[in-house]
């Protein structure tokens, strides 16, 4: 799911859920997308081990690095609806 799809569902789904105006919404969507940077995530991830140098602690890294990426193009989309 690409970060602009992704942070339009999370908005609309806001929406559906508590039946309030689209700036709160995308508040919430907000705060909801800074606790799943918090929590550090590897998914989503396209990270190929080839990618990573072969070895496992490269690879959870650009996971790590890859996933936080996604999150933060996230958040830049929420903000730009």
């Amino acid at each position: 799911m690409t970060p602009k799809s992704k942070a339009e569902e999370l908005v609309k789904k806001f929406l559906d859920a508590t039946n309030c105006y689209s700036w709160e919404a995308k508040q919430c969507a907000l705060i909801a997308v800074d606790e799943i940077i918090k929590t550090e995530p590897r998914y989503p991830s396209n990270v190929d081990w080839d990618d990573a140098g072969g070895t496992h602690q490269y690879y959870y890294e650009e996971q790590r690095k890859e996933a936080n990426s996604y999150w933060q193009q996230v958040k830049e989309e929420i903000k730009k609806l």
